[in-house]
């Protein structure tokens, strides 16, 4: 409505000014001007004289002349007003102008026009891409009419109540935005009150080809509304004007966008419906927009919701708007997702409050099906977006654009470029700028403030479109840090696809411990850590090729996949020249330390499992919040579903097939190696057997995962023997000596959380036995009883020998029992039987020493074992009665067994 009072100013003016001259000539010579034989020179008078009066060129195409009369009847045609600042251009032109003069007002000097009849009205305004318009006068550019022109009232030139005017043109095209209105009024209709004071338009046409109705009322001087229709889009406005300034509020109801768009003359790419409604207000030259409250709504889904104030017009400290971008309906969001392939933008909320005088507020919430970046503070807004035009293509381009993700005083990632075209997402140009901390790297949370690590800078550049969106020049590097130093460069011609990769990166530590202290976790002297990495893709062709040295061992990767295959397999193989055992012991001691940063915990928090990040609720819908101890800062990342990446690809669909050959493993005991499969094929995971011997020790090992089960239940058959209890203890730091030699076979299954809930999980069934050992007798003395060491030998010395030990156990829920343990000297056999509730830290155990080969004696010492793991209440009972068989059988064999209870021996 704005556009459409500027365009009718300028239409009754320029009309006003060419009436009031033409009077003047007329009233000077109208018998001259009568005559059919001077209509060349009248033509000529006229023009000159109406250019000196209105200080530029008039040009009259057509005929001028009067009939004389009582009353005067003018006419002219073809009168056209040359733009003061353009070549060949018309600011302003009438086809037909005619109009009744009473000759008694003319000598009165109170000229009133009556009869006026305007046709074929039209109007050029005009800028170009210097800035220059069609409508300046003289030298300054903010003119709107002739310095020494005054303004001309209507109501005291026009004596009819009504003016009509048709066939009227308005062309409006700024070469600096695109923008490009083409108004045709079939007509356009004026209505005085008794002072002579406009009381309402109306008029119809079509603006870019749109039809409309428009109309307006002017009940008195200080107000006014307005109602501008067309077949899908409708624009009312209800004002006041007075001493203080303009306010109105302007209104506008879209029930199809695509016309909306049309109008725009824009390509009618999007669908959908909306309202806009705001209070406009200028008042000492401060123009302001209050109560904005704009909500767009596509077929698609799609919505866009704008609520809050633009205050005043070019003051970016006095803003305060929330915005909503959601790109699902609200009942409508894709579900939470483990899967990177699977992510989906959800929606987007920026908020920026800046009120005069006070520190502005920015916040954006960027939530995702797996994750959300919760970001606030202070700081220049989430986006800014400037130079926005029109193209000739009928494209909405945005010519700068800058988005800060991130907190908006430090944010993450900076996109400062352009978008050519907006509805469609396409024509995208950004140099990127990524500034994040180190440790983001490193754990689920994205924390802020410093750190030892140090941060992580890099650039890039992005181009493309919403189907392909291009990564190039990228570079990044460790900053601000002693501890390490990290390189990454590479382009990624598919970014929302992750396709045709060419990445390198490249990590040098010098010392793996400081890393570790450096996270508040025990130091692990890894020695230096040298990581190599190369990632390439062609297509759907993929390989990787990594190396990694810490401290006097190396393991070099090299894997393939071909995603275009109907069941694709990940082909490659892991192997080594040299590792070294006690290499290898750090290695996964630093490991253990590293995924307490995953738990939220650290090396002084409590030995308690904290909850998993990554754990979704069975209906899919909610996740379970991560739990962060006090000490422990949470980070704008929240509702983490996405897996690691480890595991990510284990649940890609992906089949694998990678060999494993550790050519040298290298101890103090001797040298081994180590070759193998890993297998993925139809979301089964399983790898083995591995084969390993040390020393004397060896193991066999088999496992597999049925990746289909949500629950992911990892199975290990195997069977390990030689291994020597005093050496597995000495590696426990243990201080107490026992020996023996140690076989072991078993057929486990548990879940695969953490070790804990592996062990608190499992199920199936293992037997541990061991030789020629021995004990201390301490290790006897249970809660001070001080069995005696006679009871297991007669040789009367700290340690006691064991000829044997036999443990049957069953596996249940984390629950271990057994029915027929066995533990031998070279005279007394004891048997336990009972359980261990690994998840409810409980034990119940009965233990019965007995004279080799006599199970049916007393026992002298029986034992119970019961209550907490941690302080469990020990008895010794009286014996039992004489022990018998149900079945009646009393008899040792001519030749018992070793670590079988004897009396599961009698015959």
């Amino acid at each position: 409505m704005q556009w459409g009072r500027f365009y009718v100013k300028y239409l009754v003016r320029a009309t006003v000014l060419i009436c009031a001259v033409i009077v003047v000539l007329f009233a000077a010579g109208w018998v001259f001007l009568a005559s059919s034989l001077f209509a060349g020179p009248r033509k000529t008078l006229a023009e000159g004289i109406l250019s000196r009066q209105l200080e530029q060129s008039v040009r009259i195409d057509g005929d001028i002349g009067l009939t004389p009369g009582r009353t005067l009847h003018v006419f002219a045609k073809d009168v056209a007003l040359a733009s003061p600042s353009m070549e060949n251009l018309d600011l302003a032109g009438i086809g037909t102008l005619a109009f009744d003069l009473p000759v008694e007002s003319l000598w009165n000097g109170q000229p009133r026009l009556s009869n006026l009849v305007v046709d074929g009205v039209r109007l050029e305004l005009v800028t170009n891409e210097a800035g220059v318009s069609s409508w300046q006068f003289g030298n300054s550019k903010d003119s709107e009419q002739p310095q020494s022109a005054a303004p001309l009232a209507i109501s005291d030139l026009i004596a009819d109540r009504r003016l009509d005017m048709t066939n009227v043109s308005v062309l409006y095209q700024d070469g600096r935005n695109g923008l490009d209105l083409d108004l045709e009024m079939t007509e356009l209709v004026l209505d005085r009150d008794d002072s002579g004071a406009v009381s309402s338009i109306h008029g119809s046409g079509a603006l870019n080809s749109e039809a409309f109705t428009l109309s307006g009322r002017f009940p008195t001087r200080d107000s006014f509304d307005g109602l501008l229709e067309f077949d899908a889009v409708s624009l009312t406005v209800d004002g006041k004007s007075g001493e203080t300034g303009l306010e109105a509020k302007v209104s506008a109801d879209i029930e199809e966008f695509g016309q909306l768009l049309d109008i725009l003359k824009l390509n009618r790419v999007l669908e959908g419906s909306g309202h806009v409604g705001a209070v406009f207000k200028s008042s000492g030259g401060v123009s302001r927009v209050d109560d904005l409250d704009v909500l767009v709504e596509l077929d698609g889904g799609q919505s866009v919701s704008v609520i809050g104030k633009v205050g005043e017009i070019g003051n970016p400290d006095d803003v305060s708007l929330t915005t909503i971008i959601r790109l699902y309906p609200e009942d409508g969001a894709p579900a939470p997702t483990k899967k990177r392939s699977e992510l989906q933008l959800v929606s987007v909320e920026m908020v920026m409050d800046s009120v005069p005088g006070q520190v502005p507020q920015r916040s954006m919430v960027i939530e995702t099906n797996g994750f959300v970046l919760d970001t606030s503070g202070e700081g220049p807004p989430p986006i800014a977006v400037s130079q926005i035009s029109r193209t000739a293509e009928g494209a909405l381009k945005l010519g700068n654009i800058v988005l800060r993700i991130g907190p908006p005083a430090q944010p993450f990632v900076v996109l400062d470029g352009s978008v050519a075209d907006a509805l469609r997402l396409e024509g995208i140009s950004a140099d990127g700028k990524i500034t994040v901390p180190a440790i983001s790297l490193l754990q689920p949370l994205l924390s802020a403030g410093d750190h030892p690590l140090g941060g992580f800078v890099g650039d890039f550049n992005l181009n493309g479109n919403l189907d392909k969106l291009t990564l190039t020049s990228l570079n990044g590097s460790a900053e601000n840090t002693e501890l390490w130093d990290l390189d990454i460069s590479g382009t990624v011609a598919d970014v929302l696809h992750f396709q045709d990769v060419a990445l390198n990166v490249e990590i040098n530590a010098p010392s793996g411990a400081a890393v570790l202290e450096a996270l508040n976790l025990e130091p692990v002297d890894v020695g230096q850590i040298e990581v190599a990495l190369e990632l390439n893709s062609a297509a759907t062709n993929w390989n990787a090729m990594a190396h990694i040295a810490l401290a006097n061992s190396e393991l070099s990767t090299s894997v393939e996949l071909d995603d275009a295959l109907t069941n694709p397999v990940l082909r490659g193989i892991i192997e080594s020249d040299l590792i070294r055992l006690g290499d290898f012991r750090n290695i996964i001691a630093a490991a253990i330390q590293l995924r307490k940063l995953n738990d939220g915990s650290s090396a002084e928090a409590e030995d308690e499992p904290m909850p998993d990040p990554l754990q979704t609720r069975a209906d899919g819908r909610e996740v379970q919040p991560l739990v962060l101890p006090e000490n422990v800062e949470q980070g704008p990342l929240r509702d983490v579903t996405l897996l690691p990446i480890g595991r990510a690809i284990l649940l890609s669909g992906i089949d694998l097939d990678v060999d494993l050959e550790l050519r040298k493993i290298e101890g103090t005991k001797g040298i081994s190696a180590i070759e193998t499969d890993l297998v993925l094929k139809d979301e089964v995971l399983s790898a083995g057997p591995v084969k390993f011997s040390y020393g004397d020790g060896n193991l066999e090992v088999g496992g597999s995962m049925d990746l289909k089960n949500k629950d992911h239940i990892l199975n290990l058959t195997g069977k390990a023997g030689g291994w020597q209890l005093a050496e597995l203890l000495e590696g426990l730091n243990y201080k107490k000596h026992a020996s023996g030699t140690l076989y072991a076979n078993f057929d486990v299954s548990g879940q695969t959380k953490s070790v804990k809930d592996f062990v608190r999980s499992m199920q199936g069934s293992a037997t541990v036995s061991m030789h020629n050992g021995s004990i201390e007798t301490q290790l006897l003395d249970l809660a001070g009883l001080g069995i005696m060491p006679w009871l297991f030998s007669d040789q009367k010395h700290k340690v006691a020998p064991i000829v044997c030990l036999t443990a049957p156990l069953s596996l249940v829920g984390g629950r271990v029992s057994t029915k027929s343990a066995a533990l031998e000297t070279d005279l007394v056999q004891i048997v336990v039987y009972g359980d261990v509730d690994i998840g409810q830290k409980m034990i119940d155990l009965h233990v019965q020493p007995r004279k080799v080969g006599e199970p049916l004696s007393r026992s002298p010492w029986p034992i119970t074992i019961s209550g907490p793991l941690a302080k469990p209440k020990i008895k010794v009972k009286d014996g039992p009665k004489q022990m018998h068989r149900r079945d009646g059988a009393s008899r040792m064999p001519s030749k018992r067994k070793p670590g079988v209870p004897d009396i599961l021996q009698l015959q």
